[in-house]
């Protein structure tokens, strides 16, 4: 249970007391997204799906749960479509001024989530949320942190915490056709870990929340397209 709260205060804005180390939350880190896409899932089922309710479910879910994930995704951005060498991306993602590239990524970004959320299943919601924070756990087991920080901070992933996490995909078993989708997610996931390898030798924090935001699109889109 401490693993959980920890996992909660590290990931959300919910005021959560942990003295936990954050290596030994990560196993946890699928919780959020179940949290998160509850979230979604009730206000839609109360509410419906006007566009106003979808805007502000957004709104609700990304200033608790994904602001800090959003906000790697446009530093990345910035970074990695940048000519600059290995030093000078790191720079860039630690200065955190949105680009013309952030910017217009960011945008594209939230008018295709509205979009999606508008017409996605609830199961895919939940599968998008959960295998979004899966995917961080997954492709930090592979990787090694580029610089000293806070995402640095839980490394080295265990195998033992990646079989954790893995167990919070067992809901999922009574739909079989939602690993189709989370699995291109994560294929994804593994892509841009492989990217970051190349430009800056291995993950910050920033890189694992642009997976984060990747991967849920991703999964989200697929269950629109099926």
């Amino acid at each position: 249970m401490k693993n959980i709260t920890g996992a909660i205060g590290f990931l959300t804005r919910i005021p959560i007391k942990t003295n936990v180390n954050p290596a030994n939350t990560v196993g946890d880190f699928p919780i959020v997204g179940y949290m998160a896409g509850g979230i979604y899932i009730l206000l839609f089922w109360i509410l419906g799906r006007s566009l106003p309710v979808i805007v502000l479910s957004i709104f609700l879910v990304y200033f608790l749960f994904n602001a800090f994930h959003f906000d790697g995704l446009l530093d990345t951005t910035d970074a990695f479509m940048s000519q600059k060498q290995r030093e000078k991306k790191l720079e860039i993602m630690k200065m955190g001024n949105a680009g013309p590239m952030a910017i217009l990524v960011g945008t594209l970004y939230m008018i295709l989530m509205v979009y999606v959320l508008g017409r996605v299943s609830f199961v895919g919601i939940l599968a998008s949320t959960v295998s979004s924070r899966y995917a961080m756990v997954l492709t930090a087991y592979f990787s090694k942190p580029a610089k000293s920080g806070l995402g640095a901070s839980i490394f080295p992933v265990r195998l033992k915490t990646l079989i954790h996490a893995s167990v919070y995909f067992v809901p999922f078993l009574f739909f079989p056709r939602t690993f189709l989708f989370i699995g291109i997610g994560l294929v994804a996931a593994f892509a841009m870990k492989l990217i970051s390898d190349r430009m800056i030798g291995g993950m910050t924090g920033d890189v694992l929340g642009s997976i984060e935001e990747i991967t849920q699109i991703i999964v989200l889109t697929m269950f629109q397209l099926r």
